[in-house]
């Protein structure tokens, strides 16, 4: 995708200039960086003094060549905050006004309505009005009408960012569901740092309309400039981890990460394919030189240092334990532990700091 956009905002100008190619792309900044703006101007509903924007060698819109199609011929299925469904249809209905049809909901163009059903988990809902529904499952409903339109590229603006912590869990699965099921390139509006490592295969970074950095997210997000604009609290680790067994009066689940190292997380019962996705924040992460003893948290992992970054007195290290975890320190720390490069080390986390998606 080639995306130029010059737009003058209030307090700043939007100006991004990226190609890419990705399954989904993040847009990721904090509020008021102009990301809505962006997607707008990709859908056609925002104007653009100067730019182009072209997917899968289509243009969509160029100032030098005076191209601008409309929004309805651009192919694109759009997702708002909000969901945006008719609430005075049934979800049945909404969903057939994205396939287009007014009577079979059994079968759509390419792709099939059951399909969508079953990977969205909505197909008990179909005769439910709108209005009866909860915030989680209106997202869902919303994200199925898009799907059903048959877009060339999904749009989704912060399509979790109304729900509370419980339900944001719960929708994700869907999400990766959607990425993996359908062959649809998406671009993912979010301020959330844990969205984006789990969904995205590629982030934009932006702040004040401004390009700070892209890339695969791991990389791209552990960068100088980009750790600069991340709150402390909110770099994690996600892992995709498999299922080993649960013992539920211990109250924790084994899992074992890609590279072949066993962790304790909190309890879950087996899950369906045996695949689980999980986090942990890089300052729930300790660092030892020495194996510890007599501690209570349940997972030690020997490791490397493979890297430290500092900015404004705060440490990211990047340590391979199998898999690369990021742990961030004070400078302080890192010079007491006399870290660096290729320093044997044991990384240490509760139990209870790995949470599962």
């Amino acid at each position: 995708m080639l995306l130029r956009c010059r737009i003058p905002l209030a307090h700043f100008e939007l100006d991004i200039d990226v190609s890419f190619d990705s399954r989904l792309a993040s847009i990721f900044g904090p509020s008021g960086s102009g990301k809505t703006t962006l997607l707008d101007a990709i859908a056609g509903l925002r104007d653009i003094t100067a730019g182009e924007i072209e997917i899968d060698g289509s243009t969509l819109f160029s100032s030098a060549r005076g191209i601008n199609r409309p929004p309805r011929e651009r192919g694109i299925g759009y997702v708002p905050q909000e969901g945006a469904l008719f609430p005075h249809l049934s979800v049945r209905k909404n969903i057939l006004f994205g396939a287009g049809r007014s009577a079979d909901i059994s079968r759509s163009k390419s792709i099939s309505v059951g399909h969508v059903l079953s990977v969205l988990e909505i197909g008990s809902l179909l005769d439910r009005p709108v209005t009866k529904l909860s915030g989680g499952e209106a997202q869902r409903v919303a994200l199925a009408r898009a799907i059903l339109s048959q877009p060339r590229l999904l749009l989704l603006d912060e399509p979790l960012a109304s729900l509370d912590i419980g339900l944001k869990e719960k929708i994700l699965p869907y999400l990766a569901r959607v990425r993996d099921e359908f062959k649809i390139p998406m671009i993912y509006v979010t301020h959330n740092l844990t969205e984006v490592l789990t969904l995205a295969d590629w982030v934009l970074m932006i702040r004040q309309g401004r390009l700070v950095t892209q890339g695969v997210p791991k990389e791209a997000l552990r960068s100088m400039r980009a750790i600069m604009q991340l709150p402390e609290d909110e770099f994690e680790n996600v892992f995709t981890v498999t299922f080993v067994e649960s013992d539920p009066e211990a109250g924790r689940t084994k899992v074992r990460l890609q590279a072949g190292q066993e962790l304790f997380i909190p309890y879950l019962p087996r899950p369906g394919n045996d695949t689980i996705q999980i986090r942990i924040s890089a300052d729930d992460i300790l660092v030892a030189i020495k194996r510890p003893e007599g501690i209570s948290a349940g997972n030690v992992l020997p490791g490397t240092v493979r890297r430290i970054d500092v900015v404004d007195g705060q440490a990211m290290v990047t340590v391979a334990a199998g898999d690369e975890f990021y742990a961030r320190l004070t400078v302080s720390a890192v010079k007491r532990l006399d870290l660096v490069e290729e320093t044997p080390v044991f990384l240490i986390m509760k139990t209870r700091s790995l949470r599962s998606l």
